[in-house]
């Protein structure tokens, strides 16, 4: 039997091997484009496939993908496996739910479901209701959903998308009394979500281009769109003419009276916060665009906190007055530790800290003063996911296991 099997083997091995041979790829021509780096000539002879809009390239791709396809079905047991690996795939999925204003909203996948469906709940016990269908956005599937944002009421929730695969992003809002979508349509968004602030929220953009596949992205800027009112009428607020290639994102924080910047060029980020109870409101510079990660966690007991790896490679929590909001302010609050720090964040005045260890997630419940009060035990070794608020005694966290 085992003789069987291996001459089986043998046999469909040939088989594809001499269809490999048989493969007649489509011509690519070469072009002579050459450039110069550094006295250095380049050349570049199938540059013009880089213009994904042009017919040459289209038939180009679509030939390739002819050849590949009628070679992969024709590997014998391809459709057992996807029928073997769609059997194990399909089970229900479910997201760690979060609390708005008194509603309980979770993410769900039945199980084959392209994307997962938020519901809302008006009680843990109580009947789930659909808010949005991501697999509604698009009759073939090429929308996707990026990102959900509520206002700090529980009335409006933005919702970030993408289509095609594209890094642009569109921002539509829907009315969570109704159920109804506002006229509200921000494009050429690009990076974002949606961060509220009053009757309005803040975006990330550029300038909307000339030919959206091709023009370089430069001077990425933070905007803030206001419920009802035209997107020409958006303002910018947060830019920098200085650096062309960094990009920008706002959060809102501390029950709407704070307003931090996170500016970044890829490896690691400065940042940036304004209190709008300032006399004077205007943005102070709390951190340096050097390379080290910096992540508000919130505000509480008169102090910003912010997590770091900032002269601390296994990360830690510092904090900053609020009442005198500068570099100069800042303090460590949970020192670097023996082990990486990897979650932070606020939950009733206290703090739940994460921490990896021995390949495992050890979650701590920290007090006001920076004191472990107690470990928050886990079923087994594995990985776990907060979601909590300062306003909230409830927690709600996920947990997922080798197994």
């Amino acid at each position: 039997m085992k003789h069987l099997v291996m001459c089986t083997t043998i046999l469909v091995g040939a088989s594809l091997a001499s269809q490999a041979r048989t493969i007649k790829y489509p011509d690519a021509r070469r072009v002579d484009t050459v450039d110069i780096y550094f006295d250095t000539p380049v050349p570049d002879p199938y540059r013009w496939l880089e213009d994904d809009n042009s017919e040459e390239t289209a038939k180009w791709v679509k030939e390739q993908n002819k050849i590949s396809s009628n070679y992969l079905s024709s590997i014998p047991g391809r459709n057992d496996v996807k029928k073997r690996i769609t059997e194990l795939a399909n089970y229900e999925k479910m997201g760690t739910p979060f609390k708005v204003k008194d509603k309980y909203y979770f993410f769900k996948n039945d199980g084959l479901q392209n994307q997962s469906v938020l519901y809302v709940k008006d009680a843990l016990d109580g009947e789930a209701r659909v808010v949005l269908d991501p697999n509604t956005l698009s009759s073939d599937g090429t929308v996707a959903l990026q990102q959900t944002n509520f206002s700090d009421d529980g009335r409006y929730m933005a919702y970030v998308i993408t289509r095609n695969g594209s890094d642009w992003n569109e921002i539509y809002v829907l009315d969570l009394a109704t159920g109804k979508q506002l006229e509200d349509h921000i494009v050429w968004a690009k990076f974002t979500d949606a961060q509220w602030l009053g009757d309005g929220f803040f975006y990330s953009c550029y300038d909307a281009p000339e030919n959206a596949k091709s023009q370089k992205n430069e001077f990425h800027k933070v905007c803030y769109h206001k419920l009802g009112t035209p997107q020409e009428q958006d303002y910018i607020e947060f830019s920098n003419a200085r650096e062309p290639l960094m990009f920008h994102q706002a959060q809102v924080m501390g029950n709407e009276r704070f307003i931090f910047i996170q500016e970044t060029q890829g490896e690691g980020n400065g940042l940036w916060v304004k209190d709008l109870k300032d006399i004077n409101p205007h943005y102070v510079r709390l951190a340096d665009t050097d390379g080290s990660y910096n992540e508000p966690i919130g505000v509480a007991h008169g102090k910003l906190y912010v997590m770091t790896n900032a002269g601390a490679p296994r990360w830690k929590v510092v904090s900053y007055d609020i009442d005198n909001l500068c570099k100069a302010s800042r303090k460590d609050f949970i020192a670097q530790g023996e082990w990486v720090l990897s979650g932070a964040q606020l939950a009733a005045g206290k703090f739940i800290v994460t921490y990896d260890r021995d390949a495992s997630s050890h979650p701590y419940v920290v007090d006001a003063q920076g004191k472990i009060e107690r470990e928050i035990e886990l079923p087994t070794f594995g990985s776990v996911g907060f979601w909590s608020k300062n306003s909230e005694k409830e927690v709600f966290y996920s947990f997922t296991s080798f197994t």
